[in-house]
């Protein structure tokens, strides 16, 4: 009975951590869809709304480590609830912005908070839940996490629909609300560790890096590579991390030691997570845009589309963690990483006749190796340090899956870019009479118009022509060529995400390779005292 009671207080603290972990996902999801909403009401331009994603996505990322570390040192109990609290309050002071500096300033205020509650979230439950049991809690956090921004879209699409955009804000104040009161009553005080000392020039020259480096990724598309502006933030980046390195390498309590890299374990989680999330932000980037730029589907029909991603890794991840609880990491986080690059590489044939049944495949195969792989990853990070050195480790691995994601879609949307200019440079040459596409601009010819009067000496005629429309009415021409540079446009586009996809695959493959050297007892052991 004791036993008992014992695990369903363990259950009630990871609902209480989940809770709050549910609604920062959730509210970071809805606001992608209530962007041009916001744009309108509050007088953004295509420029300065980018800062509203970025106004939170800039502190969210580059905090997590030093607010692991203060989670460390003071608690993470206390860090966690300070982070619910001002996020519960930035989020309702987002609802009640009137103008387009509020909203960018309340959403840098709750990316502070929500950059306080993820670390400390997986440090509360790698502290509450024994080595054996402590994989599949983590995975149940983990599948709550994606069942939270799997709800954002179609949530929050129906708040805008019916009420307003204001209301994707509001509609998180209560729950927030109750989860601090539960998180107070349930979570247990957290071990402080007084002889954790902050390293806060460190912490600066880690925050500038990181805000750099993700400006710069994030707005290198835009402004261009090679930009004074975009060039500027890599040097800025590179110069705080070379001073950053120094600093730590010199200090008595570094804000990040380095010496955590000396595990095998954690070294090979952080690299695998920032593969894994390289694939999933770069495949969850590049789908709705083929699903709605070429295969015509409306934006709902796009999101049910994306359903299976999302359910089968929110199944999947408790199964990974129970999986490592009873293996080790490193056999589910090779099964699932390698089952990524399974469907990315069965992707690489994308195109317009592609049925629902062929993305239900693929991307039930894809959210299922996302659900083994993160959950495994996620213990042995965490059950290869020593548990005074918890939240700075779980800040440091979240840090490599956000900066993993944001290479992803960057890396995505360029090499998309670059490969389309490429095919249509291809295909344009494939279309020229001179060479060897007579044949194929004949029967284009004679499904517009063998049907409406032109026999096969004109048809013949027309094809020999087509550069200058000898042979076709001034109307048939115009038409013809818009015809024509639309289907050479669509096709460059088809294959440059079949480009785009199986470069992601072959990324996968060697994260694949990295998985296998995770060793064996990364899950079964406890962290060191």
């Amino acid at each position: 009975m004791k036993g008992s009671t014992g695990m369903l207080k363990k259950y009630a603290i990871l609902v209480a951590v989940c809770l709050g972990t549910v609604l920062s996902a959730y509210v970071s999801s809805c606001v992608n869809i209530a962007l041009p909403n916001i744009m309108a009401a509050l007088n953004f331009n295509m420029d300065s709304i980018v800062w509203v994603s970025l106004g939170y996505m800039l502190p969210y990322g580059s905090i997590l480590p030093l607010t692991g570390k203060l989670g460390d040192q003071f608690g993470a109990k206390k860090v966690y609830i300070l982070g619910m609290a001002l996020f519960t309050a930035a989020s309702l002071l987002c609802g009640i912005a009137t103008s387009s500096a509020e909203m960018v300033i309340f959403r840098i205020i709750q990316g502070i908070g929500a950059g306080m509650l993820l670390p400390n979230a997986m440090t509360i439950v790698a502290q509450t839940f024994d080595a054996h049991e402590r994989g599949q809690a983590l995975g149940i956090w983990s599948a709550m996490a994606a069942a939270g921004s799997a709800m954002g879209p179609t949530i929050g699409g129906y708040l805008i629909e019916r009420f307003d955009w204001r209301s994707v804000f509001f509609s998180v104040g209560p729950v927030c609300v109750l989860s601090i009161v539960f998180a107070l009553l349930i979570i247990p005080v957290s071990r402080r560790n007084a002889g954790v000392k902050i390293d806060y020039l460190g912490a600066c020259l880690l925050v500038t890096g990181i805000s750099s480096l993700l400006v710069a990724l994030n707005q290198g598309q835009k402004e261009g590579w090679d930009s004074l502006y975009i060039l500027l933030l890599f040097y800025a980046a590179f110069a705080a991390f070379i001073l950053f390195l120094a600093v730590e390498l010199r200090v008595q309590n570094p804000m990040i030691e380095l010496r955590l890299f000396r595990s095998v374990n954690f070294t090979m989680a952080n690299l695998v997570g920032f593969i894994s999330f390289v694939a999933f932000y770069g495949g969850m980037f590049l789908l709705p845009f083929f699903l709605k730029s070429n295969m015509n589907y409306s934006s709902t029909t796009a999101g049910m589309m994306m359903l299976p991603l999302t359910a089968t890794m929110v199944v999947f991840s408790p199964l990974g963690g129970r999986l490592a609880d009873r293996f080790g990491s490193r056999l589910p986080a090779f099964v699932g990483i390698m089952m990524i690059a399974a469907a990315l590489y069965l992707l690489d044939t994308i195109n317009t006749d592609y049925s629902g049944h062929d993305f239900f495949l693929r991307l039930s195969l894809f959210g299922a190796g996302l659900g083994l792989t993160m959950s495994p990853l996620t213990s042995c990070a965490v059950s290869s340090l020593p548990k005074d050195r918890i939240g700075v480790g779980s800040g440091i691995f979240n840090l490599a899956k956000i900066i993993g994601g944001s290479i992803g879609v960057v890396f995505a949307e360029t090499l998309l870019t670059r490969r389309e200019i490429y095919h249509t440079a291809v295909l344009k040459e494939y279309l020229n009479p001179e060479t060897h596409s007579t044949q194929q601009i004949f029967q284009l010819l004679q499904g517009l118009w063998g049907q409406q009067g032109m026999d096969s000496t004109m048809l013949m005629t027309a094809t020999q022509g087509w550069l200058t429309g000898y042979g076709m009415l001034p109307q048939q021409y115009t038409m013809f060529k818009a015809v024509l540079s639309g289907l050479v446009a669509k096709q460059a586009s088809i294959l440059s995400f079949q480009d785009v996809f199986h470069t992601v695959a072959m990324l996968c493959f060697s994260g694949g390779l990295l998985a296998l050297l995770i060793r064996r007892n990364a899950a079964g052991s406890s962290p060191k005292t």
